[in-house]
């Protein structure tokens, strides 16, 4: 089916953010800049960005016809990164990230979808039933499957409201500026955090 204008704007302003907090971390970590960032400002922006990456994941389940392999490609992706973390630091690896959430959420919603809209009154009752757990053992990115599932399933659930059974639209023209880096996500969050800071050290090294 052709592309769905509105998701690739907010899968690109997703991209967008998170590349923007995770120069954020690697300014603060890396080269000592001193601001918060873990004060309430930006992790309330980290949360924001997660969360819209799990609301667009759910809303595009209802259009992949190989939700599977896809899934099972997060999933192998997220492995990767807690083997290249683990190498990095054993200690603070990430062993249930945010791709780790979606890659696994993406899989539990292939059956889940045909709930239709109920999925919505399911992922709400999720988020504010239960708590979110803190991580058992140190980690760089922490995104239980519970609660954080019951954002993709509200996602999904306002899919199948606005674009199956409602037909929206609300751009009717392509704009490829958008449908490029969406198309990408998934390479573009593999590739940024190294790209981002080959770029820093470049402007300034390591001292």
């Amino acid at each position: 089916m052709k592309r769905i204008v509105e998701i690739d704007l907010l899968r690109t302003i997703a991209i967008i953010m998170m590349v923007v907090y995770h120069a954020a971390y690697d300014l603060y970590v890396f080269y000592d800049w001193n601001f918060d960032l873990w004060g309430e400002n930006w992790q309330t922006f980290r949360v924001m960005t997660a969360s819209l990456f799990l609301i667009v994941s759910g809303i595009a389940v209802n259009f992949s016809t190989r939700s599977l392999k896809r899934a099972l490609i997060v999933l192998a992706c997220a492995l990767l990164i807690s083997a290249v973390t683990y190498l990095y630091d054993p200690r603070t690896f990430i062993y249930f990230g945010i791709l780790h959430c979606i890659g696994l959420g993406m899989m539990l919603l292939i059956p889940l979808r045909k709930l239709k809209e109920l999925n919505i009154l399911i992922g709400i009752a999720i988020l504010t039933l239960l708590p979110t757990p803190n991580a058992p053992f140190p980690t760089l990115d922490y995104y239980p499957l519970l609660p954080w599932f019951g954002l993709m399933m509200i996602g999904a659930g306002l899919g199948h409201y606005l674009y199956i059974r409602n037909d929206l639209r609300i751009f009717r023209f392509p704009l490829s500026v958008f449908s490029f880096p969406a198309r990408n996500a998934l390479l573009i969050y593999m590739v940024h955090q190294p790209i981002l800071l080959g770029i820093l050290w470049i402007i300034r090294p390591y001292t």
